[in-house]
């Protein structure tokens, strides 16, 4: 800084001015006398030249750049697609073969020695390949490498052996997975993925295509051959040295591939992103050998089989980047020089603002003995010293407001976010859910006399409200983990919240060969609680004996009284809990694992729930065991309540059977999901009532003004309009001779879904999927009456 020297004179008379000026100003700083620094000043004439010529030069590069991506990525699909078409072509060959036998009089007169003959002249065409005749029940009639005469394996039985063999350190299967009778049972030709061939000592693929009769399958016939056909194909078609081209299988086996690929036959592809059901796209990914690549792959529609093709990334952008280096050389250059001659000239002419910018910097106020003899300066480094103290304070407060408002904003953000997650989750999972229960009271009602279809069809709808049951424990994971579940207090009998819970898991517990016995003190204790959620934490209780009890095993649900507390036990004869795990049983995604039981399942959340919904019914739940191999007992404890007084039981209306109640009543089913549509209209078909079936919400209005349905079954995700508009049309659509009942049939099952029903107009709310005997209850109570 400039210092300049004066007399003590006349000091004395300019220092009372310079205070009082100091004085009158006020603290904040003054925007008309801010100084603005020359080396800023200077850098903005700088930029204004330089920051054009930069940004065109980057703007240029970045568009040159992705040109040049754009056009590899166009060339590297086309080859994809173009090997796509090569390899099916490759595979046609061999089915045109097989067609070309398959219509043989041989096969008709059943002359197996000549048909031999004549299939072995066929495969000489192709070396290392093999025809095999299958009979209908798989099992081998001929095979052009096994001399005329030899026994012959049934294929079928070894493909259901699963067996594999390791062929030059990989692992592949040893048969084409029943190839044959893919082709035998669907009437077309058939694709295997690679497998180790036995009989030829190498890796193979095969087509089989049946040989039909009359319109049926009566053999099938397969051609099984080596893929360095399709290896030669690969290697012909690509002649870019740096292109690396492969065929892959439905496994994810390299089939083929070029030499410029890092993987070769048999080993598992680098896996790749690819967009569901798409048949070709674009990827990045990293080789074997730790090469960055951009690829391309197709799909074979015929096969499944994919082809990728790649190339080292950014290996293609080498001249533009080469460019790019030159040109920011260049410009770099320039504006070093530029900067240089900026210093030196606002040294020249700033020393005295830029020493005084050196002490704020380093937050050093300016000393006050420091004399410049120019007012400006002495004011400005007065009002720094003011300035920079209250500016730190208010900084330090803004933040730490700033990042409080941050950090309350994302909890915030990130309750939200998980919420929409597991409302999404749980209505994806429970759309498919729906017709899949529905189709299995159909065939419960259609086949019911059939053991195989009966236990399948029992198996589909257990499972299915096994996994309704996990989306509902999720929900309510994250529900009580909110603060948002609302239990509904009244007094409670435990007997018969135990008696349901037994009733629920009964056809579990016998299904898996378990005794289920339940001892209830008489009279049975009462509490003041939500008669649902007990019943839930019962039932789960028992689920989780019944995962962890092997067969024949004994589970035991008690309720008594113990002082001033309501007791449940669930004891079982399991495989019990490690005393390491005890305290930690009832933490959420925390499970007991036990090598080679079949109970290892499930996600961990069932005891989690069951201990805070009994939290917050005031009780305590504990978990007791001798060890593994001794079972465990799960005790919860409830704070006893007065039995209320008995009330006379309503009498009973009489009942009318699901026929007569339903008979000439019209109900219009709306769900863009066609199977659950159409398998719950026939499930209302089956119980005597006319319907009809929408799949968007125009159509679902124009069907009620058009059919006059006694009730409308209307799902809430409609592709055009949802649920809630369509029910709102039709409660104000002109016309109508009556408003048909509106039930809401949706996989939104939270409490504000049901709410927003209520609110549009439904008359019930009822979440997928949808029990077929609570359905018909409830339509018999809105509709029948």
């Amino acid at each position: 800084m400039r210092r300049s020297f004066h007399s003590p004179g006349r000091r004395s008379q300019s220092g009372p001015r310079l205070l009082y000026a100091a004085a009158s100003i006020p603290a904040p700083p003054m925007p008309l006398l801010k100084p603005r620094n020359l080396n800023h000043v200077l850098g903005r004439l700088l930029a204004a030249v330089i920051a054009p010529l930069l940004l065109g030069t980057l703007a240029l590069l970045t568009w040159q750049t992705s040109q040049e991506n754009r056009l590899a990525q166009t060339r590297l699909l086309a080859l994809a697609h173009a090997l796509v078409q090569a390899s099916d072509a490759e595979f046609d060959r061999g089915i045109a073969q097989l067609q070309v036998l398959a219509a043989s009089p041989m096969i008709d007169e059943g002359d197996w020695q000549q048909m031999h003959r004549f299939a072995s002249e066929v495969t000489r065409k192709v070396p290392g390949s093999l025809i095999v005749l299958v009979g209908p029940d798989g099992q081998a009639l001929l095979n052009t490498v096994v001399p005329w005469g030899q026994p012959l394996p049934n294929l079928w039985k070894l493909g259901e052996q699963h067996k594999e063999a390791l062929w030059e350190g990989r692992s592949l299967p040893l048969s084409s997975g029943n190839l044959s009778r893919q082709a035998f049972d669907t009437g077309q030709p058939a694709y295997s993925d690679l497998y180790y061939g036995v009989q030829v000592n190498r890796p193979a693929l095969s087509v089989s295509v049946p040989v039909q009769r009359d319109g049926r399958s009566r053999y099938a016939l397969i051609l099984s051959y080596p893929p360095a056909v399709l290896q030669e194909m690969i290697r012909s078609s690509v002649t870019v040295p740096e292109v690396r081209a492969g065929l892959v299988d439905r496994r994810g086996v390299v089939v083929a591939a070029n030499g410029a690929a890092a993987a070769r036959l048999g080993d598992k592809a680098v896996p790749i992103t690819t967009r569901p059901g798409a048949l070709h796209g674009l990827y990045r990914a990293t080789s074997r050998d730790g090469t960055p690549l951009m690829g391309a792959y197709a799909v074979s529609r015929k096969n499944g089989f994919i082809v990728r093709v790649s190339q080292p990334h950014p290996g293609h952008l080498f001249p533009t980047r080469l460019t790019s280096l030159a040109w920011l050389a260049l410009l770099l250059t320039a504006f070093v020089a530029s900067v240089v001659l900026a210093g030196l000239l606002s040294r020249r002419l700033a020393r005295p603002l830029r020493e005084l910018g050196e002490d704020v910097r380093v937050g050093r106020p300016p000393p006050p003995e420091r004399d410049t003899g120019i007012a400006e300066i002495d004011l400005l480094a007065q009002a720094l010293r003011d300035g920079a103290q209250a500016e730190r304070q208010r900084v330090q407060e803004q933040t730490l407001r700033t990042v409080a408002q941050n950090q309350e904003a994302l909890l915030r953000q990130a309750d939200r976010q998980k919420d929409e997650f597991l409302a999404t989750l749980a209505h994806e999972l429970r759309n498919p859910l729906a017709p899949i229960r529905t189709s299995a009271e159909l065939i419960r009602r259609r086949a019911p006399a059939d053991p195989v279809v009966e236990r399948a069809r029992s198996i589909i709808e257990r499972q299915v409200l096994h996994l309704s049951r996990l989306v509902d424990d999720l929900l309510d994971v994250s529900r009580i983990t909110l603060g948002r579940i609302h239990l509904r207090q009244e007094p409670v009998n435990l007997g018969e919240v135990a008696a349901a819970a037994v009733d629920a898991v009964g056809d579990a517990a016998a299904q898996a060969g378990l005794v289920l016995e339940q001892d209830i003190a008489a009279p049975p204790p009462f509490v003041n609680g939500d008669a649902t959620r007990l019943t839930q934490c019962v039932v789960n209780l028992l689920n989780n004996a019944v995962k962890f009890t092997p067969r024949g095993g004994r589970l035991v649900v008690r309720v008594m009284r113990q002082g001033t507390q309501a007791v449940v036990e669930v004891q079982d004869s399991g495989v019990g809990v490690s005393a390491d795990n005890l305290h930690r049983i009832f933490e959420l995604f925390v499970q007991e694992r036990h090598s080679g039981h079949g109970g290892n399942t499930g996600l961990g959340i069932g005891l989690a729930l069951t201990r805070r919904l009994v939290e917050l019914h005031g009780g305590t739940i504990r978990a007791m065991s001798a060890g593994l191999g001794h079972g465990s007992t799960f005790r919860i404890e409830l704070p006893l309540a007065e039995a209320p007084q008995a009330a006379v039981p309503p009498a009973a209306p009489q009942a009318r059977g699901t026929q007569e109640k339903s008979a000439g009543l019209q109900v219009l089913v709306v769900d863009d999901n066609r199977d659950a549509a159409d398998t719950l209209a026939d499930l209302l078909g089956m119980h005597g009532y006319g319907t009809a079936v929408a799949h968007d919400g125009q159509s679902a209005v124009r069907a009620v003004q058009e059919r006059a349905p006694d009730a409308v079954l209307l799902d809430i995700g409609l592709p055009d309009i949802d649920g809630y508009e369509v029910c709102r049309r039709i409660r104000t659509q002109p016309g109508l001779k009556r408003q048909p009942v509106l039930i809401a049939v949706t996989g939104w099952g939270q409490q504000s879904d049901q709410d927003a029903a209520q609110a549009a107009g439904f008359d019930a709310h009822m979440t997928k999927p949808v029990a077929p005997q609570a359905l018909m209850e409830v339509l018999g109570e809105r509709v029948g009456r």
